[in-house]
């Protein structure tokens, strides 16, 4: 039975709260590649907005890179980590 516990499990390795803490930490920020991403995503969703397709707002919304820090809301609401989520929310609304 643990063979096939093992066998489906998907995150080997990380069954420590400090390396997803740290891994959730990592990618919460948007500095670099990811606001320029975000600018991208906010200029191709105004231009649907413009042109009234629904296709290129949800491809918009598919080219945002903001599943880190919703995955970092989550896990400091999941864990009570309460000054995370204060962190995050900084990180998120004031980039750098």
């Amino acid at each position: 039975m643990n063979k096939i516990i093992r066998f489906f499990d998907l995150h080997p390795g990380e069954e420590r709260k400090e390396a997803v803490l740290e891994n959730v930490i990592n990618n919460i920020s948007f500095r670099g590649a990811n606001a320029w991403i975000l600018a991208c995503a906010i200029v191709i969703a105004s231009v649907g907005l413009n042109v009234n397709s629904t296709a290129v707002i949800i491809g918009a919304m598919l080219i945002s890179p903001l599943m880190g820090p919703i995955v970092g809301a989550g896990f400091a609401l999941g864990t009570f980590d309460f000054q995370l989520l204060k962190n995050q929310s900084k990180i998120c609304l004031l980039p750098h």
